[in-house]
């Protein structure tokens, strides 16, 4: 009798444990494969990032020292990336699309698509990075990492701001002494 429950209890563990095992491999190496396709596109302006992330199928990484935003996403038919100069960027905003889905008692609202949008300064240009599209992957933590990076971003905007806040307070000091 002992004999079969231990035989079950190793069973049952083999079932739970092999495949939790596998799925977490998988995920190291998809990040390990994002993290690489993003330290290339950051290796083309001979940057270094000073944070990133990575998700199912996109990471994104900043250097805050050049001000310069890096983004580089991959799907099953192809890899794009995107460089931001956040020098020419005045503002980051977080926009997203839903769709309103009829239940029995009302509506339900569905994300479809949640983008990083960065307006330029200098045109009405917009650019949008793509973190999320119900068409190629299952929502996890997208909308929590864009509300992240949109603070990290506005951080870098932020202490732009102040620095030419600091220059133009020294010009306007230097030219009434």
């Amino acid at each position: 009798m002992e004999t079969g429950m231990i035989m079950i209890a190793v069973v049952l563990f083999t079932v739970i444990l092999v495949p939790t095992l596998v799925l977490i491999q998988n995920t190291k190496k998809q990040s390990k494969k994002l993290f690489n396709g993003l330290n290339a596109v950051v290796a083309q302006k001979n940057g270094v990032l000073s944070q990133h992330t990575e998700q199912y199928n996109f990471a994104l990484g900043i250097d805050k020292t050049h001000k310069i935003l890096y983004f580089f996403k991959k799907s099953e038919e192809n890899e794009t990336s995107q460089i931001i100069d956040l020098t020419d960027i005045k503002s980051c905003e977080i926009v997203s699309k839903t769709k309103r889905i009829k239940k029995d008692k009302g509506f339900d609202e569905m994300l479809e698509t949640i983008h990083l949008e960065f307006i330029s300064k200098k045109s009405i240009e917009v650019v949008q990075l793509e973190l999320y599209n119900e068409a190629e992957s299952l929502l996890t933590d997208e909308l929590a990492i864009a509300e992240n990076w949109k603070k990290i971003v506005q951080g870098v905007l932020s202490e732009r701001n102040s620095v030419i806040e600091q220059k133009n307070e020294q010009q306007v000091a230097t030219a009434v002494a």
